[in-house]
C-alpha cells in the first residue's frame, strides 16, 4: 500500500532516504541547537546579573531534573515509533487509540512528577552534595521547573506523534518561538527583579513550555495531516497502552540512566567544591549543544525505521542506519571539534573566574571531542526500538554507562591524579564500548527478523 504524505510531512516508505533523513534531522537539529542556544544566553544573563552562584544553583539541577523527567520523555518516542508503525500500516483505529492513550499519559504523569519535584526537591539535592551556598536557589529552581512537567510532556508527546508522521519543522517553528519568548521573559525579571533571579528562570520556563506545547496540541486538536487527536479517544486504550510501554518504558530507562550515570559524575564533581559546580553547570550548556546535534539524526531514523520494519522493507531499514549515522558523524564530527578547539573562549563568556572557566574546559574538551562516537550509538539505539528490540540499547547503556561510570568513580578516579579530566574520559570510553555492543546486537537480531520476512513472503 502507498502512503501519500500530507503536507508538512515526509513520505518514509519511499523516496531518497538520505533527504528524508535529512528533512527530519536538520529540523529537529535546529529546534535543539536553538533551545540549548536559549538556555545558554539564560545562563549567560543569570551569570551576569547575579552571579556565579545563581548558575550554580540552577545547573545543580539540571542533571536530577533529567533523572525523573526521562522516563516519561522516553514512552513520548514510544509514541513516536507506534504511531509511526500505525500510518506505514494504514490502521486508523488504532493510531487514534495510541495518540489518545498519549494524552491521558501527559495528564497524569504529568501531575505525578509535579508532586515528587514539590515534595521532594531539597532530600534529592542534598543527597547530591550540592553545596549549602546554592542549596537554596536549587531547590526553588527545582520546584518551580516541576509545577511545569504537565506542559513539558504535553509538548514531547505532541512533538513525538507529529514527527511519527515526518512533521520536524512545526515542531521546530513553535520551539524557536517559545525559546524567544523564554529569553525575554527571563531578561524582564532579571533586568527588574535581581533577587529572584531563579524563581525568574524557572517562570520563564514554564512560560516557553506553555506556548511550545500549546501551538503542538493544536496541530493534532485540527488534524489536517496523517495524524490526529480526538477527544472521543481520550484513556487508556490497554492494547495501545501495551504497545507504547514496551517500547517506551525500556526507552526511558536508557535516558534515565543515562541521567543516573550524570548524576554519579556530578556528586564527585561537586565534592571538589563550588567552582567545581559552576564550571560543570557551564560546560553542560555547551555539552547539551553538541548532544542535541548528535541526537538528532536518531529522532530521524527511528520513524523510517518503525515504519519499513513494518512492511517488511528490508533494504530501506539497513540503507537508513547506513546513512542516518552519515549525517551524525558529520554533524558531531565539526561541531564537536569547533566545541573542543574554542572551550576556553566560550567558557569565559559566561564567567570571568579562572578556576571556573578552566572546571569548565576540562569536560568540554574531553566530551565534544568525542561526541560523533555517541551520534552513531544513539543511531542504533533508535534502529533497535524501531525493530522492536527495545530493550537491548537500555541494557547496554545499564552496562557501559551506569555501570561503568559507578566503577570509574568509585574503583579507577581515586587512583589517578585529582584532574576531573581523567573523571569525563568515562564519556568516550562508554560510548565506544555501548556502540560496538548495539552494532553487534542489531545485525544478530535483525537477521532473525530478515528470516521471518522472507517466511511471511513465501506463505503469501
Amino acid at each position: 500500500m502507498k502512503i501519500r504524505a500530507q503536507k508538512n510531512e515526509v513520505n518514509m516508505l519511499s523516496g531518497s532516504i538520505f533527504k528524508g533523513l535529512l528533512r527530519v534531522t536538520i529540523p529537529v537539529m535546529i529546534m535543539n541547537v536553538f533551545q540549548s542556544i536559549f538556555n545558554f544566553i539564560d545562563m549567560t544573563m543569570i551569570g551576569n546579573f547575579a552571579g556565579d552562584s545563581a548558575v550554580g544553583s540552577v545547573g545543580a539541577c539540571t542533571t536530577l531534573i533529567n533523572v525523573f523527567t526521562s522516563l516519561l520523555i522516553g514512552i513520548a518516542v514510544g509514541a513516536n515509533a507506534v504511531v509511526a508503525r500505525y500510518i506505514a500500516r494504514g490502521e486508523e483505529e488504532r493510531k487514534e487509540k495510541a495518540i489518545g492513550t498519549s494524552m491521558f499519559l501527559v495528564v497524569f504523569g504529568g501531575l505525578f512528577l509535579m508532586l515528587l519535584g514539590l515534595v521532594c526537591a531539597r532530600v534529592f539535592l542534598t543527597w547530591m552534595n550540592v553545596s549549602e551556598k546554592l542549596l537554596d536557589g536549587a531547590v526553588i529552581y527545582f520546584r518551580l521547573y516541576f509545577v511545569g512537567c504537565p506542559i513539558l510532556l504535553l509538548y514531547n508527546f505532541c512533538a513525538n506523534i507529529l514527527r511519527s508522521a515526518g512533521d520536524a519543522k512545526r515542531p521546530m517553528y513553535y520551539l524557536i518561538l517559545g525559546g524567544a519568548i523564554k529569553v525575554l521573559t527571563n531578561y524582564l525579571f532579571l533586568r527588574f527583579t535581581t533577587n529572584f533571579a531563579v524563581q525568574g528562570v524557572a517562570i520563564a520556563t514554564i512560560v516557553s513550555w506553555s506556548v511550545t506545547g500549546g501551538l503542538c496540541f493544536l496541530i493534532l486538536l485540527r488534524g489536517k495531516g496523517s495524524v490526529k487527536f480526538k477527544w472521543s479517544r481520550f484513556g487508556l486504550h490497554i492494547q495501545e497502552l501495551k504497545e507504547l510501554l514496551r517500547i517506551g518504558v525500556p526507552t526511558g530507562i536508557y535516558t534515565m540512566a543515562y541521567g543516573l550515570a550524570n548524576v554519579i559524575i556530578a556528586t564527585t564533581v561537586n565534592s571538589f567544591g563550588e567552582h567545581a559546580t559552576e564550571g560543570m553547570s557551564i560546560a553542560n550548556v555547551f555539552d547539551g549543544i553538541i548532544y542535541q546535534i548528535s541526537h538528532a539524526a536518531s529522532f530521524a531514523v527511528l520513524p523510517f525505521i518503525s515504519q519499513n520494519h513494518s512492511v517488511h522493507n528490508s533494504k530501506r531499514v539497513m540503507e537508513t542506519i547506513y546513512k542516518g549515522s552519515i549525517i551524525a558523524v558529520i554533524f558531531c564530527g565539526v561541531f564537536g571539534s569547533l566545541s573542543a578547539i574554542f572551550a576556553p573562549q566560550l567558557s569565559s563568556i559566561m564567567s570571568a573566574t579562572p578556576e571556573v572557566i578552566e572546571y569548565s574546559c576540562q569536560k568540554m574538551i574531553v566530551a565534544s571531542s568525542f561526541y560523533f562516537i555517541c551520534g552513531v550509538q544513539d543511531v542504533l539505539a533508535s534502529a533497535l526500538r524501531g525493530i522492536g528490540k527495545p530493550t537491548i540499547p537500555t541494557i547496554g547503556t545499564l552496562i557501559f554507562t551506569c555501570a561503568l561510570r559507578f566503577f570509574w568513580v568509585y574503583c579507577v578516579f581515586p587512583f589517578v591524579p585529582q584532574n576531573l579530566t581523567y573523571l569525563y574520559l568515562v564519556w568516550p570510553i562508554g560510548w565506544v564500548l555501548n556502540t560496538i555492543m548495539m552494532c553487534v546486537a542489531f545485525f544478530i537480531c535483525y537477521k532473525k527478523i530478515k528470516k521471518s520476512y522472507n517466511k511471511e513472503i513465501e506463505v503469501n
